[in-house]
C-alpha cells in the first residue's frame, strides 16, 4: 500500500512567520511532516509526494535521498491547485489498489492511522469546536459515512475529516464538478462513491490530531508534543 502525501500549497497563512513550506516547519525535534511519516502503519511500503506551488523545490531538495525510513519516495506535480480531491488524483498513474491519503502539514497519531488501514475504505475523523472550518461527516449507527459536506454554513455535526483516509482506485477515477469555491472537494467524491458504487466508507475517530494551519496551532502543537 502506498501513502499519497499532499505537500503542495502556498502556505499563505504562515507566510508572515515562516518563509518555507509549512510541512517543514520545526515542531519539537523535527519537521511537521516527519512526525506523521515516522508513525505510518507498516502496511505502507511506498510514498507518493504530490508537490507544487512556490515551495516545490524546497520539498524535493529536503527529500532528495528518494526515501524515508526505508520507504521509496515518488514525486508527482500538481500543476494547478484545485482542491484536495484534485491533488490526490494527480497521483493516479502511480497508485494501484488501496492507498492511504494524507495531508502533509498535520500531525496524526499512530493508533488512528493503524485502525484506518484495517478497513477497505475509511476516513479519519475527530470532534472539534468549530466544524464549519472543515469537511463535516455524519456516520450511521454502524460507523459508516452517510453524509459529508465541505465547510457547511449550518451546523450538521462536530465530527470532521482530518485529512487522512484509505481509498481505492475508484476515488481517483470518479469525476465530480468543482464546488462553488472552484475546488474539487473530497466529500463530494465520497458521496458519489456511496451513491453510484455502493461504497461503504468507515468513519474512524482518531486518537490524536494536530492540524497546523496558523501560528496559534503551531504553538499548540509545540506545547502538546513537549508534554
Amino acid at each position: 500500500m502506498k501513502a499519497v502525501v499532499l505537500v503542495a500549497g502556498k502556505g499563505t497563512r504562515m507566510a508572515k512567520y515562516y518563509e518555507g513550506p509549512k510541512q517543514l516547519l520545526p515542531v519539537g525535534d523535527k519537521p511537521v511532516i516527519e512526525h506523521s511519516l515516522d508513525l505510518l502503519p507498516p502496511e505502507v511500503d511506498g510514498l507518493v509526494f504530490v508537490v507544487g506551488g512556490p515551495h516545490e523545490q524546497t520539498i524535493r531538495d529536503y527529500f532528495k535521498s528518494g526515501e524515508h525510513d526505508g520507504r521509496p519516495i515518488e514525486f508527482v506535480r500538481q500543476e494547478e491547485q484545485l482542491g484536495l480531491a484534485h491533488a490526490f488524483r494527480c497521483a493516479r498513474e502511480l497508485v494501484t489498489g488501496r492507498w492511504l491519503g494524507m495531508v502533509g502539514d498535520d500531525i496524526f497519531g499512530p493508533k488512528g492511522m493503524q485502525e484506518l488501514v484495517r478497513h477497505d475504505l475509511a476516513a479519519l475523523a475527530d470532534r472539534v469546536e468549530h466544524p464549519e472550518k472543515f469537511g463535516v461527516l455524519v456516520a450511521d449507527d454502524e460507523g459508516y459515512l452517510v453524509r459529508s459536506v465541505e465547510k457547511p454554513q449550518e451546523f450538521i455535526s462536530n465530527l470532521v475529516w482530518t485529512g487522512a483516509m484509505v481509498m481505492d482506485e475508484s476515488f481517483l477515477d470518479l469525476e465530480v464538478p468543482p464546488s462553488a469555491r472552484g475546488e474539487y472537494e473530497t466529500p463530494d467524491v465520497w458521496m458519489k462513491m456511496i451513491q453510484e458504487n455502493g461504497a461503504k466508507i468507515k468513519v474512524v475517530e482518531t486518537d490524536f490530531w494536530l492540524p497546523i494551519n496558523d501560528k496559534e496551532q503551531l504553538e499548540e502543537a509545540e506545547r502538546v508534543l513537549s508534554q
